[in-house]
């Protein structure tokens, strides 16, 4: 499981971005920019007690849907949009 690589494969594309800091103790947290929440991300050996939790990846699993949710909304609008005008055009040709 590598979060790290995916939530920068997710910033190369989506606004605002998750922000990612290495503290010093070499663990790696996310800053949730919609929830304004901190994560763990990466944990370290220096701190082998400090693991990622459950907790934490619920956080991102919320923060990426609501990250997605603008984008569905729109892709729904524009398929009820194609829909109305494929009926439409069916009217016209009968």
């Amino acid at each position: 499981m590598n979060l790290v690589a995916a939530i920068e494969a997710f910033n190369q594309h989506g606004q605002p971005r998750i922000d990612l800091q290495v503290r010093r103790d070499g663990r790696t947290v996310a800053m949730l920019p919609r929830l304004g929440k901190e994560i763990l991300v990466k944990g370290t050996p220096l701190s082998p007690h400090l693991k990622i939790s459950s907790q934490d990846i619920a956080l991102l699993c919320e923060e990426a849907q609501l990250a997605i949710a603008p984008g569905m909304a729109l892709l729904e609008s524009a398929l009820a949009a194609m829909g109305k005008v494929a009926r439409d055009q069916e009217d016209e040709v009968l």
